[in-house]
This record gives C-alpha cells, sequence and structure tokens, in this order.
C-alpha cells in the first residue's frame, strides 16, 4: 500500500455521514478531522491563562502554576468552538448556526462530539452541554 493509498484509507472518517434527527428535524453530519479537532482545542482554551513562575519567598524555590479564568470570556470561546464544531460537521457558515433556536445547537453540538468520538478531555466546553445522567 502506498502513501496515497494509506492517506485515502485514514481520511476515510471524515466521508462517514450520519443523519440524525433533533427536534423533528433530520440533519446531515460528519466527524470532525484530528486537524479540525487541533484547531478547537486552541479556541476551546483561549478563556483559560497559565501562569507558571517560582516562588521567590521559599526556600526550596518552589514552582507555582496559576490558571486565571475569566468567565465571560471561557464562555465565549468555548461557544465559538461549539459554533464552529457545528459549522464544519454540517459544511456550512458558522453565523447560520448562530441564528439557530436556543438549545438547539447544544443538542446538535453532542451529536456531532459523540460521531467524532470526542472526550472530555478533548474539549472542555463538552462539559458544559454534557447531559446530567
Amino acid at each position: 500500500m502506498n502513501n496515497n493509498e494509506i492517506i485515502e484509507k485514514l481520511t476515510l472518517g471524515k466521508d462517514k455521514v450520519e443523519t440524525v434527527k433533533i427536534d423533528d428535524v433530520e440533519i446531515t453530519l460528519r466527524p470532525l478531522t484530528s486537524g479540525e479537532l487541533s484547531k478547537l482545542q486552541i479556541i476551546d482554551k483561549k478563556g483559560l491563562t497559565m501562569k507558571v513562575g517560582v516562588n521567590p519567598t521559599s526556600k526550596k524555590q518552589m514552582q507555582t502554576n496559576d490558571i486565571d479564568v475569566n468567565a465571560s470570556d471561557l464562555t465565549k470561546y468555548q461557544m465559538e468552538a461549539m459554533y464552529t464544531a457545528i459549522a464544519w460537521s454540517m459544511d456550512i457558515d458558522k453565523k447560520a448556526v448562530e441564528e439557530f433556536a436556543v438549545g438547539i445547537p447544544e443538542k446538535i453540538f453532542m451529536e456531532v462530539v459523540r460521531i467524532s468520538n470526542l472526550s472530555d478531555t478533548d474539549l472542555t466546553s463538552i462539559k458544559q452541554f454534557r447531559k446530567e445522567e
């Protein structure tokens, strides 16, 4: 098998579309690619700022790690990641997703998460929309 054949086999998942029903409407979704997931992770983490430093008052020079969370920014970027994921999966413009009725993007996003086999560690925004069981 040559490299082109290997690449073709590994990218078949993107073409494996699935039709799901959201509030009595059938929607065709495709799984996200690893490259798309990487881009979404960058968006998803924009609301977090990590500070790494050394505590100068300690004799042991202990390293301190702090994460600053701006709740407003975190929510904004998690929503952007969700809208972007839906737009890519549905092959539509992100602006169209932003105009869906309240609650619909969250339902579609969870289906995109499912068919893409994403976990809570892939995107923190998944936790925000996952239903309590």
